[in-house]
């Protein structure tokens, strides 16, 4: 146990800095284009805002820029919603928008992907995913409509910096394959059961309320790591997988408010939810299959450190700990501090 703590160290330092600080910077923008007569669209344009007290009522400073052909009619619409500022309005654009560009001003700055999906006038649908690296793209058209709820499921777990830790301390939390079974298992069904409830409308909680309770999330795990094993609580000792179902319920919660921002597209909701939560399933498995690989390369290294420098190996044992219960500390109180205002 004292070399797999110590060789969370290493997973935690090279985490980036700035998704510390911002864990739910990665949520998504999202510009739906609809047209609505030839060379006519209404536009909708959701921006993430930062879920943090204070600057939750601002945005992150992106711009959608349009094609020149593009021009504005009449005023924008605005309004806030959780997570978002949404800003409607309508263009005009001669010739269409196809083998034209479209980007993101700002976005370079940020982790933050746009989804940008287009319903022509007839009937058909099409999408862009618009990166840091990739802010602008020319709209050439293309069957990857349905395929980009997949890459969001997947990035959004990959580079969640809150449920990349929380499945980093279930793993380290077992002891076994049969038992990393069990609790990976128990956490994929429960965040599966409450996205797809959530997101077809039967059940709903509060954003801020279960932002702050993954944050709590973390800190259970961590306490639980920090002690020694027969000091464990019963249900992390004993049955691992039940707390895992009941955190996995309310991080589906947390999947949800992701995916309720862009919303899922009409006559194919099961089939987008079905792929965004496969691409969570893929995104979750890479968290685990990296952990258990850097886990495997770094034991023989750190065993063999202990034997030469015992004070520095049992140093390594703690920093992580602390490192990872101080992040969901911080997390909990921003959080806690944003449901007031």
């Amino acid at each position: 146990m004292r070399l797999l703590l110590a060789a969370l160290s290493g997973l935690l330092v090279v985490m980036p800095p700035h998704n510390t600080a911002q864990a739910h910077e990665v949520r998504p923008g999202y510009i739906e284009i609809t047209e609505t007569s030839r060379d006519r669209f209404d536009i909708i344009w959701k921006q993430p805002v930062r879920s943090a007290g204070v600057a939750a009522v601002a945005g992150l400073g992106l711009r959608p820029v349009f094609p020149e052909n593009c021009s504005r009619l009449g005023d924008s619409r605005m309004r806030r919603q959780p997570g978002a500022l949404v800003e409607r309005f309508e263009l005009a654009c001669e010739g269409g928008l196809f083998g034209r560009s479209i980007g993101v001003e700002g976005l370079q700055r940020t982790i933050t992907d746009v989804l940008v999906q287009l319903a022509t006038i007839d009937g058909t649908r099409h999408s862009l995913r618009l990166k840091a690296d990739a802010p602008v793209q020319v709209f050439a058209g293309g069957g990857t409509f349905l395929m980009a709820y997949f890459g969001l499921g997947v990035e959004h777990l990959a580079f969640g910096p809150d449920h990349i830790l929380f499945v980093l301390g279930l793993v380290l939390l077992v002891h076994g394959w049969r038992k990393l079974v069990y609790v990976i298992t128990a956490f994929t069904v429960a965040h599966s059961l409450t996205l797809a409830l959530s997101m077809l409308g039967r059940v709903s909680a509060p954003v801020g309320v279960v932002e702050a309770i993954i944050a709590l999330s973390i800190l259970f795990v961590a306490i639980e790591l920090v002690r020694p094993v027969e000091q464990r609580s019963a249900l992390a000792a004993r049955y691992p997988q039940f707390m895992a179902f009941g955190f996995g319920l309310l991080h589906g919660f947390g999947f949800a408010g992701v995916l309720g921002e862009i919303g899922l597209p009409r006559d194919v909701e099961w089939m987008a939810l079905a792929l965004f939560n496969i691409g969570l399933e893929v995104g979750q498995l890479l968290v685990v299959a990296a952990t258990l690989i850097f886990i495997r390369i770094a034991k023989p290294l750190i065993a063999a450190q202990a034997e030469r420098a015992p004070a520095l190996t049992s140093g390594l044992v703690q920093a992580p700990l602390i490192l990872m219960g101080s992040i969901s500390v911080y997390w909990l109180l921003d959080r806690l501090s944003g449901l007031g205002s």
